[in-house]
């Protein structure tokens, strides 16, 4: 409440006095295009938010709120026109695009209407591992397992601690623990940000080997049908990997697998070119750029600020946003807010943490690896 209040106050002096725009960190500018990114729609936020990650829900009514101030303020246009204006290194000022990650059904189900009666372009990144399944995506299912796990009389981090143990793996420092058992969304960073899919995929076992497997609300993938009938309304279809992989704690040949395996799946059931591919969770490092430039991709996207010079069309930044990303205290929604968001105004208060990794001009082994991907 304190936070959204301060958060929202700031905003909106610097919304009336023209102060935002001077603070933003180029998103305006000529090589620098606006792109936002969503992932679930619900019906309900507050109920869905009861058994699911609440940072990656949207309501139906919130998206609206936000499409139509994005539409009032940008002209909003497909990937395609704004890669197109990229290439030719025309000015991308003034236009944003719309896109939604995980391929979840919930998108058709809340989200297609909208676009739909609007006219608005957007792009959905599919994990091909899991559209059309009856799987929950990974994540989602270490989420609801260890929202169950820490709903015991045991400290959180005692319990963080005999997970790791159990599965074999290293225990993290005490500080780590207490800090990671505050949430599950904290516990659940604490494996995401440091352990390979194998990993995670082990300890989701031995969760379930404890609970059973945990009911998911929602959050299925979409179906083959279902991006066919949005490809045919003009939606663009892209790729969010094989199985949603974090890629910078994978192996060279993993990456490569769920790259360019992902793009070979997709344009085989589509029979059209797939030029775009969204990092999940953001993710890149050298090696990442190198497979995704190698695997065909045109464009790149992240869900931060941080440009490469070799590839910059293979990291370009979005601004993902949820429920809660721009409210007011009172909750609502706030133009004010987002404008700051989108303009980067709040951008030292949350900078990225993520370990991008060197890029690759001046190191010879990794201009190798380069130059061998592209003879």
């Amino acid at each position: 409440m304190l936070r959204n209040l301060l958060k929202s106050g700031l905003a909106l002096g610097l919304a009336r006095s023209g102060a935002a725009r001077l603070l933003s960190y180029g998103r305006n500018s000529r090589d620098t295009p606006l792109i936002v990114g969503y992932h679930r729609v619900v019906q309900d936020f507050d109920r869905s938010a009861t058994t699911s990650i609440p940072s990656m829900l949207i309501s139906a009514r919130m998206l609206e709120q936000q499409l139509d101030w994005l539409g009032g303020h940008y002209r909003l246009v497909s990937l395609e026109d704004m890669g197109k204006r990229l290439e030719e290194g025309s000015p991308t000022a003034g236009t944003a695009a719309i896109t939604f990650d995980d391929g979840y059904a919930d998108v058709y189900e809340n989200a297609f209407s909208i676009l739909k009666r609007k006219g608005i372009p957007a792009t959905i990144f599919v994990v091909t591992g899991m559209t059309g399944t009856s799987q929950p995506m990974i994540h989602d299912r270490l989420y609801a397992l260890l929202a169950r796990s820490l709903s015991g009389t045991a400290a959180p981090a005692v319990v963080l601690a005999g997970l790791h143990a159990d599965c074999g793996l290293r225990v993290p420092e005490p500080r780590v623990l207490a800090r990671a058992g505050r949430t599950t969304f904290t516990a659940l960073r604490l494996f995401l940000d440091s352990l390979p899919q194998p990993a995670i995929l082990a300890v989701i076992a031995r969760l379930e080997s404890r609970f059973g497997p945990r009911g998911i609300d929602g959050g299925l993938a979409l179906t083959w049908d279902m991006i066919d009938e949005m490809r045919s309304a003009g939606v663009t279809i892209g790729s969010h990997g094989e199985t949603h992989a974090l890629l910078t704690h994978e192996t060279q040949k993993r990456k490569r697998d769920e790259i360019a395996g992902s793009r070979r799946t997709l344009q085989a059931r589509l029979q059209a070119p797939i030029d775009h591919f969204a990092y999940p969770d953001g993710r890149f490092d050298s090696f990442t750029l190198i497979a995704t430039a190698g695997a065909g991709y045109r464009f790149g996207y992240t869900v931060c600020g941080h440009r490469d010079r070799t590839f910059p069309l293979l990291t370009l930044s979005r601004r993902v946003l949820w429920e809660h990303a721009c409210v007011d205290a009172r909750g609502a929604f706030s133009g004010a807010v987002l404008d700051c968001l989108i303009g980067g105004v709040f951008d030292v208060l949350s900078p990225c943490r993520r370990t991008h990794g060197p890029g690759i001009d001046g190191r010879p082994h990794l201009r190798a690896a380069w130059s061998g991907t592209t003879s």
